[in-house]
């Protein structure tokens, strides 16, 4: 079973991926948890806090599971669609204010997950170009360090972009138009092929 502040954390984060952060209280949490605001302050300091906490214990997570996917990939391409269904997964029932609330009251967290994408994502995609290329689907002549950068940016400005917030589209279906547009753009024709071979089967 899990202890008190693991259980605070699972009950904050189901009512803010379903209301977003800003709208949920620390009263609110008590209640989800028919617990007193006293007992949730034993182990955060205050709302802030307990973002940050929960935005580091997610990212754990995120990389666990992109990591196994990771190996489990017969080729490169494989990997980033295997990815991408984890994605779909994660951010089915996220509300996507929660990201801008993030952005905009929480700063520490936000930089966190910042910082995520520029370290581990970054490093992930970089070996994923690099494995490309030795299996011959991805394009030799490809500079890794500056799509590698290219591509946090992407990811980075996909959680940002109006497209999101004006509720037009989702943000799994963004980050997805881009990550084909990146793939077609690094590919060989063998590559090429792939991609389209996994495209049909999602």
């Amino acid at each position: 079973m899990e202890n008190t502040e693991e259980y605070i954390l699972s009950e904050a984060e189901k009512l803010f991926m379903k209301f977003g952060i800003k709208s949920v209280t620390m009263d609110d949490i008590a209640k989800q948890l028919s617990m007193s605001k006293k007992t949730i302050y034993t182990f955060y300091k205050d709302k802030d806090d307990l973002v940050y906490k929960l935005i580091a214990k997610m990212l754990q997570n995120d990389e666990c599971q992109m990591t196994e996917r990771t190996k489990e990939a017969s080729n490169a391409i494989e990997e980033v669609f295997f990815c991408m269904d984890f994605l779909k997964e994660m951010l089915a029932g996220i509300n996507p204010t929660m990201f801008y609330d993030l952005q905009k009251y929480h700063s520490n967290a936000h930089q966190l997950m910042i910082n995520f994408h520029h370290t581990y994502v970054y490093n992930t995609v970089k070996k994923g170009l690099e494995r490309g290329i030795l299996e011959n689907i991805f394009r030799e002549d490809i500079n890794t360090e500056i799509l590698a950068t290219l591509r946090v940016s992407q990811i980075n400005w996909s959680f940002e972009c109006d497209l999101i917030r004006s509720g037009k589209h989702s943000l799994y279906d963004v980050i997805l138009e881009t990550t084909i547009h990146f793939l077609f753009g690094v590919s060989t024709l063998s590559g090429h092929v792939l991609i389209n071979k996994y495209k049909t089967h999602k």
